[in-house]
């Protein structure tokens, strides 16, 4: 292919570069630059022409296929199809504010892209990042809404987010912590992190248990009223780690850091069990209590919050409220589904972490 590309990936654009490509790509095809039957380029040859990995042309290709852009023939390439005839049932758009980094989004994501393209549903994923407090760039919300949508399924979103939504005028539900959903949206399901609180409050009295420490540095799960109701004392300990480095590193070292701070100083009673909020937090505690050569239930009691098939990893059964994003996305994907099917958004679901009784709270109080 010798034609020079029709766009090129902007560094400082906002946007991942694997949504540059799919978005360059998709416009040379619907613009014309492309004509059904012609090959793209294979994802050696767009790697230099664009300045970026065979990791994200390859994605970009795959996902073009996906999409019904082109026809993915082995040992030939990738033919742009005829999009004369209709490839999809629908189009969905999959918006949410957070990157890649938030692991939960990325496998509900994904649950949401296999579930409906299995049923005939053409789906993309648009990032909303904060460029400024109470400001979001919705450029790639955009570039999504100009092909024909069926409806919009958000995610943790916030209010100038919802507003501009309801403007657009396209169907869409919402998944987060709304207990009560808009009145412009559809439907919605509610993810009630707290959802284990009272489990884990009953496992900690069965124990003993006298105080929790919390650590927590975003919005996560809070047992606290429930730890009270049960005749428990709380301590909450909030950390703000440096994100510099970006946000997982940052908050597994400041686990560590906080953690690590509290064994030098003798800090920790056996009466007391010690709750992280956050995985990460909870993977750089472990850090220092392996590095300080203690252990967990003997010395010290551990209880978590933990995302399932990611961790934290521990030689022992982890105590922990238990988030599984594989089933909340398949919750979700019957839920788009549904609408899309009968025009109604199941309301009332509500999703969240599971308590798993480990082993790093210790035995049960005879």
């Amino acid at each position: 292919m010798d034609r020079k590309l029709p766009f090129s990936v902007n560094r400082d654009d906002c946007r991942p570069l694997l949504a540059q490509v799919c978005d360059g790509l998709r416009s040379a095809i619907t613009g014309g630059f492309y004509h059904p039957g012609d090959m793209l380029p294979s994802y050696r040859e767009l790697a230099p022409m664009l300045g970026v990995s065979r990791i994200v042309t390859q994605a970009a290709l795959r996902r073009m296929a996906d999409e019904g852009y082109v026809e993915s023939r082995p040992r030939i390439g990738s033919i742009v199809r005829d999009r004369g005839e209709k490839q999809w049932r629908g189009h969905v758009v999959f918006a949410c504010p957070e990157g890649d980094e938030n692991y939960a989004q990325t496998v509900i994501a994904g649950v949401l892209r296999d579930r409906l393209s299995e049923a005939g549903y053409r789906f993309t994923q648009a990032c909303l990042p904060q460029v400024m407090p109470q400001r979001y760039d919705f450029s790639h919300l955009e570039a999504a809404l100009s092909q024909s949508t069926d409806m919009i399924m958000t995610m943790f979103a916030r209010r100038h987010i919802l507003a501009h939504l309801a403007r657009r005028g396209v169907p869409y539900a919402v998944f987060g912590e709304y207990e009560k959903t808009p009145s412009a949206a559809v439907g919605g399901t509610w993810l009630n992190f707290n959802l284990a609180a009272e489990d884990f409050a009953a496992a900690c009295a069965r124990r003993g248990v006298r105080e929790v420490v919390e650590f927590c540095c975003y919005a996560e799960c809070d047992a606290e009223a429930a730890l009270r109701n049960a005749g428990i004392d709380v301590r909450r300990i909030r950390v703000r780690p440096d994100e510099s480095d970006g946000a997982l590193i940052g908050v597994t070292r400041c686990g560590m850091e906080v953690f690590g701070r509290l064994i030098e100083r003798k800090r920790l009673s056996r009466d007391t069990v010690y709750f992280f909020a956050d995985n990460y937090l909870a993977r750089g505690a472990l850090m220092a209590l392996s590095y300080a050569g203690l252990r967990s239930p003997e010395d010290v009691r551990i209880a978590t919050f933990a995302n399932k098939r990611l961790g934290p990893v521990y030689p022992r059964a982890l105590s922990r409220m238990e988030f599984d994003a594989h089933q909340v996305g398949g919750v979700l994907a019957a839920a788009v589904l549904n609408y899309l099917g009968t025009g109604r958004y199941p309301s009332g679901s509500v999703v969240g972490p599971v308590w798993v009784d480990g082993e790093t709270m210790g035995e049960v109080s005879d």
